[in-house]
């Protein structure tokens, strides 16, 4: 078994895999996920160095982790927290302090890899729109001929979402400014869209048994479950306990706020669920260039 690691620090969670690449497709053997929201450490343009403790503290505890298992090599990104923040370059630092060199990803970069990485396992799909909703910025793809026509993130992640009004307004007002921003993302009209990262997941174990459904979900399912969810219903609240993350729950209703959002300004009635996400882009991107 030839291993590689990713940490992956995002808005709500930093994130640790373990894959085996020594099969076709890369295959995780360890995974571990630590709710640290980082984002809720910024505040006037700068990450608090609580927040920077906190994050170390993981670091360390991985970077033990990944020795105990004898990973042959690994790769660390941070994507929306430090975009925006004056003090990246000494976060950046005291990361490197725990033991990995972190590679900052802008938007751009972030849903290109989220792209990369949906390519494992949807590349049948060839032209069409995939979205990625993460804690801190949403990415949103076009693609044809499996390439990228257009790729952008926004900041409206789940974690931000949280704060704001759980309403079609809230999301529908993102959609309209990002395709005003960026008219090219309706260049690729498709009645299926690609779901890609965390929140798509998560909506679709509830999408699994509540619906019986498996790699695609029909939107009418995900906004009957919405509703359900929103009324408080205390059949849908513990199957989200029992499916969901705990560190997930508090913005799992936003996130699927914006990923109803996302289909309707899309006019798309199914959703296919793509496992492959920006840590395997990000993987495969890192292992492509050590083989040049």
């Amino acid at each position: 078994m030839e291993k590689r690691g990713i940490v992956d620090i995002g808005s709500n969670t930093v994130v640790l895999i373990i894959y085996d690449i020594s099969v076709p497709r890369p295959q995780p053997v360890l995974y571990r996920s630590e709710a640290v929201h980082l984002v809720g450490y910024i505040s006037g343009g700068l990450m608090k160095q609580e927040g920077i403790d906190r994050a170390c503290e993981v670091l360390r505890n991985y970077r033990t982790i990944l020795r105990e298992n004898g990973t042959d090599r690994f790769y660390a990104f941070i994507t929306e927290p430090h975009r925006g923040i004056s003090n990246r370059d000494d976060m950046l630092r005291q990361f490197s302090q725990c033991g990995f060199d972190v590679h900052p990803l802008s938007g751009r970069q972030e849903a290109e890899y989220d792209f990369l990485g949906s390519r494992l396992d949807v590349s049948d799909i060839t032209y069409g729109n995939a979205f990625d909703i993460g804690g801190g910025s949403t990415e949103l793809i076009s693609f044809i001929d499996g390439r990228i026509h257009e790729a952008v993130s926004f900041h409206a992640g789940c974690v931000r979402l949280a704060a704001m009004p759980v309403t079609a307004e809230t999301a529908d007002g993102y959609m309209k400014e990002a395709f005003e921003r960026w008219p090219r993302l309706l260049d690729t009209p498709s009645d299926l869209i690609v779901g890609i990262g965390g929140t798509n997941r998560a909506c679709g174990l509830m999408c699994t048994r509540l619906y019986g459904t498996r790699e695609v979900m029909n939107v009418s399912d995900i906004q009957d479950m919405f509703d359900r969810l929103t009324a408080g219903e205390e059949e849908i609240v513990n199957i989200m306990h029992e499916v969901v993350s705990p560190g997930r729950w508090k913005v799992f209703l936003p996130g699927v706020n914006m990923l109803l959002g996302i289909c309707r300004a899309y006019h798309a009635d199914k959703v296919r669920i793509s496992e492959g996400c920006v840590r395997e882009g990000f993987l495969l991107a890192q292992e492509s260039m050590n083989r040049q």
